[in-house]
């Protein structure tokens, strides 16, 4: 029977370490010296076939990171992501990190664990809230939180699915299937199921001509086929991803 993650231990763990630093913005902590201080020692080369490994001896370890990872937000979250396996997984001596793994919110329960852990690390709740105020979701507020945070698309929509008083539910599927979606398990939301083709005529699947550029509602995508209820209007906007072959969509409650 597979194992749920668990996500509350994670984020506790990530919050304990947030205390010793005295809570400053995410963007002032330098993680290699914060890996340094839980002893371990992070640096960056060549690896095949993945973006970080996370190798255990005793009370010391290495975390060793892909050294052209794109963009200085997957950095960040990689080094945050193995060090969650560090706090979190003593029972391994090594885990070897692609970006599926960075992006796995329903697979593997020891990869959600570490990625909720770098989610509470690198966007602890209290800056995170206060940057979200009460606006409304949109793809360009995620990436705005992306850059702010220096934080990856997945985990800062995640994030803001369970920080925003919205009603935001994240997919994220590859081949024109679903791979998973998530909502804040609090507000009692429905799910896509995993596995089912993306619907048509959603901002997903229709020609990028005909999809707005902005949070907008597709009357004719039925996300929740295994539903029967009234009209309640879900608006949706899609950040293709075209080296994936998927995307991440935002689908919003009004």
């Amino acid at each position: 029977m597979k194992k749920d993650p668990e996500r509350i231990k994670a984020g506790a763990a990530a919050f304990r370490i947030l205390s010793e630093f005295g809570f400053p913005h995410p963007r002032e902590i330098d993680l290699k010296d914060l890996a340094m201080d839980r002893k371990v020692f992070v640096r960056e080369g060549e690896i095949k076939g993945a973006e970080g490994r996370l190798l255990r001896k005793g009370k010391n370890g290495v975390i060793h990171i892909r050294k052209d990872i794109g963009s200085e937000g997957r950095r960040r979250f990689t080094i945050a992501h193995e060090l969650g396996h560090w706090e979190l997984h003593a029972a391994y001596s090594q885990f070897l990190c692609d970006a599926e793994d960075m992006r796995d919110y329903g697979r593997s329960p020891l990869e959600v664990e570490a990625n909720c852990f770098a989610a509470e690390l690198l966007m602890p709740n209290s800056h995170f809230r206060a940057a979200c105020g009460n606006q409304e979701p949109s793809m360009a507020l995620i990436e705005s939180l992306a850059d702010d945070f220096q934080t990856t698309l997945t985990s800062t929509a995640i994030r803001f699915a369970d920080v925003s008083k919205r009603r935001v539910v994240v997919v994220y599927y590859q081949n024109n299937v679903v791979r998973w979606s998530y909502s804040d398990p609090k507000k009692n939301l429905p799910f896509v199921v995993s596995g089912r083709p993306v619907p048509n005529f959603s901002s997903a699947t229709l020609d990028t001509s005909e999809v707005a550029n902005r949070m907008d509602h597709y009357e004719d995508a039925d996300w929740f086929p295994q539903l029967s209820w009234g009209k309640e209007d879900v608006n949706e906007e899609t950040k293709r991803m075209g080296s994936l072959k998927g995307g991440l969509t935002l689908l919003w409650f009004c």
